[in-house]
């Protein structure tokens, strides 16, 4: 087995990984938009140190096997490596936003008594839905870059159209919005 094997091998994995823990990610905030108190919430905030963790690790470790990988294809060149790149920085720094405001809504559940329904508001910021489903179509947009290897106008339409499909896709009504929004248009 050669060293570009073991690289991208672990770069699979350490990809397969990050996509679990979005995964995990958007069960625990489906949960915590459906709480509507701060003892429903409190349970779903456990996991968030150690998804944190988990992410992180994963995206460092795909950023520099996949440099390695580039590096050895020589690819550095052409412009599909740069954007996966930019599309590694933006999920990075979705991915951090993300987390300072899970982390805070998981120190309010501390004082939950006194801020219960500050704590309430919290979960239910739109940019949490945003953030994840723009880092989910990152991952699919980083995807498609990478196993394409697109020249430069279409891998930014690549870039462009995972943010848009992440940003148009988030704002999309639940059902259970559409759902109770409907009851109250009717009752007026």
């Amino acid at each position: 087995m050669t060293l570009y094997a073991v690289v991208l091998f672990v770069h699979a994995v350490a990809v397969l990984v990050l996509t679990a823990g979005l995964s995990i990610e958007a069960w625990m905030l489906f949960q915590l938009r459906r709480a509507t108190s701060p003892s429903e919430i409190r349970p779903w905030t456990g996991p968030v140190p150690g998804l944190a963790v988990a992410s992180t690790t994963s995206l460092i470790i795909v950023f520099v096997t996949g440099a390695y990988l580039t590096e050895s294809l020589l690819a550095w060149g052409f412009a599909w490596p740069r954007f996966a790149v930019l599309e590694i920085v933006l999920f990075a720094l979705f991915g951090a936003l993300t987390g300072s405001r899970l982390r805070a809504v998981r120190r309010l559940c501390a004082a939950a008594e006194k801020n219960g329904s500050e704590l309430v508001r919290r979960v239910q910021i739109p940019f949490l839905k945003v953030s994840l489903s723009v880092r989910i179509w990152i991952v699919v947009g980083t995807t498609l870059i990478t196993a394409a290897k697109p020249g430069l106008r279409a891998s930014l339409g690549i870039v462009v159209t995972s943010l848009v499909l992440g940003v148009a896709s988030a704002l999309v009504p639940s059902r259970r919005r559409t759902a109770s929004s409907t009851v109250l248009s009717n009752s007026r």
